[in-house]
């Protein structure tokens, strides 16, 4: 049995997402028109009631916890349903919340969205690891990955598609590593935008799954995010593998250039999980047939 939460208070709650909002206390304090003494006592409250530490006091403001990180979109939850109760509108359209990462999101939830006007979406970004963290709670109903995730049994994940990956590069680098196909030794040359994840309180080095070893790879930035990387690469002398939907923009734009090298030639299998409960099977069908036309639509040469 969980602890009593008796004594919890909405205001305290409302005035650390502000906190989280603003970034700082004196920040918050005037959003909310109160003292930042009242800010910080509601904190105070809110971690004794939770049992747990929020925000890192330093001499510099503050910083979010990494419980603060994960309870944050929790409560703005509980939040926002309040709201609907307070503004009696609990008989709307029904919500499926969508988690994943925001470049397979923003190509993808949209077409669900169009199959099923019935419904109502949230869209939620979550680095795997927390996707596995929160697959227990009731914080997503529907996750876009690539990749099968390791999700509970009550989960039923089921491939749409194929997506490629490659490598991309800003284009005075990749017209230096022509002839296409490049040589892989030629590529480990360069410096790679590389992946990093905050998690258990300490930065850690991600995966990106390219042919070429971290080992065999200069490093350069690391960010946490596809898109980021993208981004980092595109202004910067350096490489970065990663998803080709993700790429798609910066390559239109000419700000990106795919660059093929010899023997490699990736793809991996876009999943799209549903929770058995929450997620009726007429849905699930729904939304992988729609899945299903975007990859093959993305496919189709323009």
């Amino acid at each position: 049995m969980g602890e009593p939460l008796q004594d919890l208070r909405v205001a305290d709650i409302l005035t650390f997402l502000a906190v989280r909002r603003c970034g700082s206390v004196s920040g918050a304090a005037r959003e909310l028109k109160v003292t930042p003494s009242q800010v910080s006592k509601a904190l105070d409250r809110l971690e004794k009631e939770l049992g747990q530490p929020l925000v890192r006091r330093t001499g510099r403001g503050i910083t979010m916890s990494d419980e603060a990180n994960l309870a944050g979109p929790i409560l703005e939850d509980v939040v926002s349903r309040l709201r609907l109760v307070r503004r009696k509108e609990t008989a709307a359209l029904p919500v499926l919340t969508c988690a994943g990462p925001t470049y397979l999101m923003t190509v993808f939830l949209p077409a669900i969205a169009a199959a099923l006007p019935k419904r109502r979406f949230r869209a939620v970004e979550l680095a795997p690891a927390h996707m596995r963290a929160f697959a227990t709670e009731r914080l997503y109903d529907i996750a876009l990955s690539l990749g099968r995730e390791r999700l509970p049994e009550a989960w039923i994940s089921q491939s749409v598609g194929e997506l490629t990956k490659g490598l991309f590069a800003p284009p005075a680098l990749a017209k230096r590593l022509k002839p296409f196909p490049a040589p892989v030794e030629r590529i480990a040359e360069c410096s790679f935008v590389m992946p990093v994840y905050f998690a258990n309180g300490q930065l850690a080095p991600g995966d990106d799954d390219c042919p070429l070893r971290v080992a065999d790879r200069r490093i350069g930035h690391e960010v946490g995010t596809v898109g980021l990387a993208l981004e980092m690469a595109a202004r910067t002398e350096q490489l970065v593998f990663g998803p080709s939907i993700a790429a798609r923009e910066h390559v239109m734009q000419g700000r990106l250039v795919p660059v093929p090298v010899e023997g490699w030639n990736i793809s991996e299998a876009l999943h799209i999980a549903c929770h058995a409960d929450r997620v009726l099977a007429p849905v699930q069908q729904t939304i992988v047939r729609a899945l299903r036309s975007a990859v093959e639509a993305l496919s189709r040469p323009h």
